[in-house]
């Protein structure tokens, strides 16, 4: 029996082609596609851009855990966002995002801006979401650095709300609480998959 040592044709051009692996996107890309799921709802998704501790975490919560986790940041994030400020760490492993975005309250006739603060990670040469923070409270860095260059909004988000580009965009927000004196309260961080411990502190 004789095997041919000719390559077929398909084979020829397959090693002609060149060899170039897809491009890394960049991690406000990555951080569009989770915020269009959180703002869609769609926990499953947001899943896909998490580190795999959350997914982890995602995995032993009930479906009712799921669905007020999901609620619950959908809540409190605006519908579509404005890239403010990116800091990517030398070693190229982590990233520090601030975006921002409207409100639904309205802050002396006008829909209230909210802050978000947004903490990349790389994991097997792709960025993910490990944390996501909101807030009504401009971060002092941005008093102090102007935002560079055009500024991008996440168009996607709005048309998936079915608003149109030039209107106040949908989303909600607490106010933030007064001070008292006692015992601080751990922070609220919203993350990509959230315990029952970390939703209690949103509250």
């Amino acid at each position: 029996m004789k095997f041919s040592t000719i390559p077929s044709i398909a084979t020829a051009l397959f090693l002609l082609l060149p060899c170039t692996a897809p491009a890394q996107e960049d991690p406000e890309a990555v951080y569009g596609k989770f915020h269009r799921a959180a703002a869609s709802g769609n926990l499953e998704e947001m899943a896909k851009y998490g580190p795999d501790a959350r997914r982890a975490e995602l995995a032993t919560m009930s479906a009712a855990q799921k669905d007020a986790n999901v609620k619950m940041l959908a809540a409190m994030m605006p519908r579509a966002f404005t890239l403010r400020s990116k800091l990517v760490n030398p070693d190229g492993r982590s990233a520090r995002l601030i975006v921002s975005g409207q409100g639904e309250s309205i802050v002396e006739g006008k829909p209230e801006t909210l802050y978000g603060m947004i903490r990349m990670v790389m994991a097997r040469g792709e960025w993910k979401v490990d944390e996501s923070s909101w807030s009504n409270a401009q971060p002092g860095i941005l008093a102090r650095v102007q935002p560079a260059g055009s500024l991008s909004v996440d168009k996607a988000a709005l048309k998936a709300a079915g608003k149109p580009q030039g209107a106040p965009v949908v989303g909600s927000t607490s106010a933030t609480p007064p001070r008292k004196l006692g015992t601080a309260k751990p922070a609220c961080v919203y993350k990509p998959v959230m315990t029952a411990e970390d939703m209690d502190n949103c509250r």
